[in-house]
């Protein structure tokens, strides 16, 4: 569904780079990256993917079912606005279609909607806590008790097609007499990786004929009380039982770098200008920031975007971000928490800093997200450090 609409998106998307002619040279930054392991992608075993359990939500096997279909891409609302996008008399005219919501969501991300009485709920994709590089969206639920006065909408940890396949077009009421939201759903096993710009992933189900009951109660779960779900806190790596993880006194719901309270080094404002974006590609003289600066404690909103960042490097362990939620996980604890099945947010990848040969303090570093990246120089001056863009990509 969405996924096919973004890959379609991305195709006209040009791949490309661009950057200053000087090249840098680092032994250390090729010893670093020759250490580097990267794995192929391998397809699960079918009895792996029938092993999969969901530790919050039952899964049951029903014998009327509606089978599973790879060829049904748009969902009713999704349909409805692509017909106007693609109406010759609008596209002649350039008239683009308003977008139109149900509650706080656009519609074209609702999967299944339902009226009972007072009550209103849908399901609905979101890609907030998602690994976008991927193609993944995230399973939400929205309530509301009063006729859609208000609204409540909770994330319930599943992934769509890792592995369970949630089947919008199921005729089967979405809220139970129990007011538990319940959805036909099926096995899949991933085939192929997903590549940029496409094509996307290759599945074969597995199971069919299963159905998934979601309980409000449990997805409404906040054992400590700091505003985030148990459900989100599993997502964040926090712990559930204490609402200040990483005890720095700022709540796990506001906390920007809510796992880790590291002590700051004088390279820590490096890392944090390049995750706050302070830089620009057309700068030629470099931003310069005092090693003692303290940054301003800012706070995490509903909006705030959420990314993983892989490190053992206490520079980058240290930083307080502008905007952007960053959960650091050590490369042991990243290891040991990685599942069978895709279940990751967004993730940030940053080197560390690397020597450059022959010049004296300075260095080079890269950060990449999703299709892109940048390589930064930094110079250490009596001022503090230089730091400016001198490559960049887009893929």
């Amino acid at each position: 569904m969405n996924k096919h609409i973004t890959i379609l998106l991305i195709l006209l998307i040009p791949v490309f780079s661009f950057g200053q002619e000087q090249e840098y040279k680092s032994k250390e930054r090729e010893k670093y990256y020759k250490k580097l392991n990267y794995k192929p992608f391998k397809p699960l075993s079918k009895k792996d993917i029938l092993g999969f359990k969901d530790a919050h939500f039952d899964l049951e096997d029903i014998a009327d079912y509606t089978p599973y279909s790879d060829s049904l891409y748009l969902t009713p609302y999704q349909d409805s606005i692509y017909k106007i996008m693609f109406n010759p008399a609008n596209r002649d005219s350039m008239i683009t279609p308003e977008p139109q919501y149900v509650g706080e969501i656009e519609k074209s991300q609702i999967l299944k909607y339902e009226k009972n009485g007072e009550a209103e709920a849908f399901i609905y994709v979101s890609s907030k806590y998602e690994n976008r590089y991927f193609g993944e969206s995230g399973i939400w639920v929205a309530y509301s008790a009063n006729n859609g006065e208000s609204w409540e909408y909770l994330y319930t940890g599943i992934v769509q097609q890792q592995p369970l396949y949630i089947k919008w077009y199921s005729k089967l009421p979405l809220i139970n007499s129990k007011r538990e939201l319940q959805i036909e759903t099926c096995l899949l096993r991933q085939l192929s990786p997903f590549s940029h710009p496409g094509p996307g992933p290759t599945y074969e189900v597995v199971k069919d004929g299963l159905l998934l009951t979601l309980d409000l109660k449990t997805l409404r779960k906040d054992t400590d009380g700091d505003g985030l779900t148990d459900i989100v806190e599993t997502k964040f790596y926090t712990n559930l039982n204490n609402k200040d993880t990483d005890g720095d006194g700022i709540t796990d719901d506001l906390d920007l770098n809510p796992r880790l309270n590291v002590r700051r080094t004088d390279k820590t404002v490096i890392f944090e200008s390049a995750v706050n974006e302070e830089t620009n590609m057309f700068d030629t003289t470099g931003l310069v920031i005092s090693s003692l600066k303290t940054p301003l404690i800012n706070y995490a909103t509903d909006t705030t975007e959420t990314i993983l960042i892989v490190t053992d490097n206490p520079d980058i362990q240290s930083i307080q971000p502008k905007s952007t939620r960053v959960i650091i996980l050590s490369e042991k604890e990243y290891e040991k928490s990685k599942g069978l099945f895709r279940n990751e947010l967004n993730d940030m990848s940053i080197s560390p800093l690397f020597k450059v040969d022959d010049e004296i303090d300075t260095y080079i570093f890269t950060r990449s997200f999703n299709t892109w990246g940048e390589e930064y120089l930094v110079k250490k001056t009596e001022n503090g450090w230089t730091i400016m863009i001198i490559s960049s990509w887009i893929s």
